[in-house]
């Protein structure tokens, strides 16, 4: 399911992340409509669309299926509406990891890509640790331990209360609140397995591979959000995790958005706007 804006002369594909639809860009398309041609899409399960069928619990979160199945999506979508190469613009946890990854297995599609709020890959916190552990390892422990222990037959409650904060979502209060229902609507089930497939990849061991331009937009939160002990793991996840990328592929530029959230363009407007809008007139259309 996508939803087309906008009659600018660049076509952004934007992704949202895991728990939100298309509806989460309705202020940013509304704001670059006369910049840009834009195809919001919503991930199979989230919003109102049906998810994907459940793979067998034999099939590893490390087989990717239902990101595949995204990706593979993205590339009829560009087919389709015989869009030429498009900037991927994935937001926060999974969103992030879909544009880096069409951006991967299939270079001469895209002309860049924009990461919104997202973090690198996931990195645990074990008893106040941190734990930044190989893919292998990751894919081992969430097959083995993370989807049949903690999260198998986990209560809505229960998963509820150990989900992101709104304040993760946005510094505004009322718009974190919100953002967290939206996610809260959505089946656990469906949560899972898509939870369980980010915490099975590492898109940074294929950095090198990426051709195009890359913006890292990097939400910077805030003091109160940061010094939270509930949140030890947001600095290491979403700040500390783009650390060394760039020595991995020089075509990647960061930059770091002060006082937002991972919700970036909700929190600090003008500021994502112009340094995308800068973006693309340096690197993509130059």
């Amino acid at each position: 399911k996508f939803v087309k804006k906008g009659s600018g002369a660049e076509t952004l594909i934007l992704i949202p992340g895991i728990g939100f639809d298309a509806s989460v860009f309705d202020d940013f398309i509304k704001s670059n409509r006369s910049n840009y041609t834009m195809y919001a899409i919503t991930i199979p399960g989230f919003g109102k669309t049906a998810a994907p069928p459940m793979p067998d619990s034999s099939v590893s979160y490390g087989s990717q299926t239902w990101s595949k199945g995204v990706t593979e999506g993205i590339l009829k979508l560009i087919e389709s509406e015989k869009i030429q190469k498009p900037i991927i613009v994935g937001h926060f946890t999974l969103g992030t990891q879909l544009a880096l990854r069409v951006a991967i297995d299939y270079p001469t599609k895209i002309s860049g890509v924009i990461a919104l709020g997202g973090q690198a890959k996931f990195i645990a916190i074990q008893n106040g640790r941190i734990m930044d552990y190989p893919l292998k390892s990751m894919i081992i422990g969430t097959d083995k331990y993370s989807a049949p222990l903690l999260f198998k037959g986990k209560k809505k409650k229960d998963w509820d209360d150990g989900n992101y904060l709104p304040e993760i979502y946005s510094l505004n209060k009322k718009m974190g609140n919100s953002l967290w229902k939206q996610v809260a609507a959505i089946p656990v089930p469906v949560m899972v397995r898509y939870l369980c497939e980010f915490t099975s990849t590492d898109v940074k061991v294929d950095l090198d591979k990426i051709v195009c331009p890359v913006l890292i937009l990097r939400s910077m939160f805030n003091s109160t959000v940061l010094d939270s002990s509930v949140n030890n793991y947001v600095k290491p996840q979403f700040i500390d995790s783009w650390q060394g990328v760039k020595d991995i592929n020089a075509r990647i530029e960061i930059k770091d958005i002060d006082n937002s959230a991972t919700f970036a363009w909700k929190d600090q407007a003008f500021i994502v706007n112009e340094e995308i809008k800068k973006f693309i007139n340096t690197k993509i259309t130059k």
